[in-house]
């Protein structure tokens, strides 16, 4: 499928002449200058190791998150900051006591304020009788005329070129903080990842933390990203006080001036005018790059490139933070079918489309799409939610995650409603999701919690089938069903058969194949009877089918241990439900049927106080991995179902933050 068909709005970066984008407004459509770097250096990475076919353990190794030698360089004062600092007082000088020069005016004065009469008068008072005082014989008592003036105008080339470099510097530290704040939240991540697996007691994650421990170490990030961020505020905020100056208030700031600097007396012969321009040339060479139609068209289709490349990472280092075992070494750009449990799932790279394709024992339950494309980027709801009503209309015909880049300090600018739409998952919708096949998923290599949510996703698409088939149905006669289930309370009647609601003790297991073993009967022709034998064959091996799979609920699905004493580890419940707990890592699970759509779904048991508000990041701050559906914001061991996105508290209470605030119809 070629990428633009995968999702419509991916044409706007495959093809942005023909989906008719201008191209210099591409950079609009992009995320911040250390994402671009960061992703555009991954997908470099994993190109190359595709086109050498190097083992998938190379792709694992590339790390998701921004080296510590890009964060180095962000962190240290760049060019553009030291010229700030250098020619701000200059700047400042000019702003508050800018150069002016005397324009002539006529103005419409009384008469007792006129002070020369010119031939502008005259015309000007002939023309307009609603000026005269009187008529007299004689002529006309003017009661106003035009008298010549001269005001002070600051409205000069070079004062409009100092205010436009105030909002320029605006501009560009409030990006340098963002991008400042995005590494120090990076690191904060890191530690808090790195809090959690040490305080774990079974194995998880072992590969990342390594690796995010190893980045953690070499230096002290989180002191560096402080200083440097009060430096840049303190800088961002006596530049933003220049606009209360005479020159920002009083020039016209939307003029074009162009990129060059024209050579004007003032500009080379006034020493604070020379520190402007010296200032204005600094910010056209940090601009300075080729802004070309084809040197942009080689910027999108590189970025396109490397964030699909920067997803697959994210994928592959999911299914390792979840102790996936590949079955057969592959290389890299080959099906990779991964061991996960009882589960095998085979992740399906397409070349060249930025999607991947994932299979459940061979069936397709999956497709992730890389849309490169910064949804939340504007920071404007309106803007925001016109992007995700475009992306949802697109109406895919199979379950589709699109992961698209974005960043926490982005969507927690938006409204509550609108956050909850930039980040859904299976397991976790928006109040609005209803019968849609699509989850928008932001990620950034400036958030380890990219790979967290993305191994939350493929461990729901594991979790989810087994823990909501319970009870496993077997089909038979109605004669036979009532007999075992008279016999046997680990069975209940079910339409066209029985259903294992618990694991059996041997004895009772025993009994009970002697008991389908006594009903059947040979071939005799002389009582024209036929044999059943194959059909009670059949009948057993789907009961002990049915046993292997109940026994099948009680491995944890955290950390992965089956219980030693799996019929006290089972506790079936009513509604068809069931709930397990684990003693190796004290994990509870179970599942639970919706009131409002009826549909059964599964629930990994959470502690401790709940989410004052559950949206994705602070789920992922919570809870990591270790959770399958959201919970409510009020009550807990109250769940939102991931079918029809309905809060299990919401007819009950209307003190939920998540139903009142963001309520729709159903």
């Amino acid at each position: 499928m070629p990428v633009d068909e995968a999702v419509p709005m991916l044409g706007r970066y495959a093809n942005p002449g023909r989906s008719g984008n201008k191209v210099g407004s591409l950079d609009g459509l992009m995320p911040d200058i250390v994402t671009r770097e960061a992703v555009v250096a991954i997908g470099e990475r994993v190109a190359d190791l595709a086109a050498r076919r190097a083992p998938l353990s190379d792709l694992i190794d590339v790390s998701p998150l921004v080296d510590d030698q890009a964060a180095r360089v962000t962190l240290r004062q760049q060019p553009l900051e030291a010229a700030i600092e250098e020619h701000l007082p200059y700047l400042r000088a000019v702003c508050f006591r800018p150069a002016a020069r005397l324009r002539s005016t006529n103005r419409l004065v009384p008469v007792a304020r006129m002070r020369t009469i010119t031939p502008h008068s005259i015309v000007r008072l002939a023309a307009h009788s609603e000026d005269w005082a009187a008529l007299r014989p004689d002529g006309v008592r003017p009661d106003r005329v035009l008298s010549p003036e001269r005001e002070v105008e600051i409205d000069l080339y070079e004062n409009r070129l100092a205010a436009r470099l105030v909002d320029e510097l605006s501009r560009y530290l409030a990006a340098r903080a963002a991008q400042i704040r995005g590494i120090e939240s990076m690191f904060s991540g890191i530690q808090r990842y790195i809090d959690d697996i040490a305080g774990r007691h079974w194995k998880s994650g072992l590969r990342l933390w390594s690796l995010v421990g190893e980045l953690f170490d070499r230096q002290d990030w989180q002191e560096l990203a402080r200083l440097r961020l009060a430096e840049v505020e303190r800088l961002r905020t006596a530049v933003m006080a220049l606009r209360s100056s005479p020159v920002w208030v009083g020039v016209n700031r939307r003029a074009a001036l162009g990129g060059a600097l024209r050579s004007t007396n003032l500009l080379a012969g006034e020493d604070r005018y020379r520190h402007v321009a010296e200032l204005w040339r600094q910010l056209v060479t940090l601009h300075g790059a080729d802004q070309s139609a084809n040197a942009l068209m080689k910027q999108a289709e590189g970025w396109v490139a490397g964030f699909a490349g920067f997803c697959w990472v994210l994928v592959v280092r999911a299914f390792d933070e979840l102790g996936a075992v590949p079955e057969i070494p592959v290389r890299v750009g080959e099906a990779v079918t991964y061991s996960i449990g009882e589960t095998t799932m085979t992740l399906r790279p397409r070349a060249g489309s930025g999607v991947l394709l994932l299979e459940k024992d061979s069936v397709p339950v999956m497709r992730i799409v890389a849309l490169p494309h910064a949804l939340s980027a504007s920071g404007n709801a309106d803007t925001v939610s016109t992007e995700l009503d475009a992306l949802v209309a697109a109406a895919p015909d199979m379950p589709t995650l699109v992961l698209y880049p974005g960043t926490q300090e982005e969507r927690q600018q938006l409204p509550e409603g609108v956050r909850l739409r930039t980040y859904e998952s299976p397991g976790t919708p928006a109040p609005q999701h209803r019968n849609s096949m699509l989850w928008p998923m932001p990620v950034s290599p400036m958030e380890i919690d990219s790979v967290i949510r993305l191994a939350r996703t493929v461990r729901w698409l594991v979790e989810q089938p087994r823990l909501t088939s319970y009870p496993y149905k077997v089909s038979c006669s109605a004669a036979l069903a009532d007999e075992l289930v008279v016999k046997w309370d680990w069975l209940v009647r079910v339409p066209d058969g029985v259903a294992v609601i618990r694991i059996p003790a041997a004895n009772e297991r025993a009994a009970a194949e002697t008991l389908v073993s006594a009903n059947r009967h040979e071939t005799a022709r002389f009582r024209g009877l036929g044999s059943n034998v194959a059909e009670m064959q059949t009948l057993w091996q789907g009961i002990e089918r049915a046993i292997a799979d109940t026994l099948d609920l009680t491995r944890c699905p955290r950390c992965g241990s089956s219980s030693t004493r799996p019929e006290r580890a089972l506790e079936p419940r009513g509604d068809s439900g069931f709930r397990a707990t684990c003693g190796d890592c004290d994990a509870a699970w179970e599942s639970r049927p919706c009131a409002s759509c009826l549909r059964t779904y599964p629930v990994l048991a959470t502690s401790g106080p709940t989410i004052e508000f559950p949206d994705g990041d602070r789920i992922d701050r919570r809870y990591g991995i270790d959770l399958l559906v959201a919970p409510c914001a009020t009550r807990e061991r109250i769940f939102i179902c991931p079918w029809c996105a309905r809060c299990g508290n919401e007819m009950a209470a209307s003190n939920c933050v998540r139903c009142t605030t963001t309520a729709v119809a159903p």
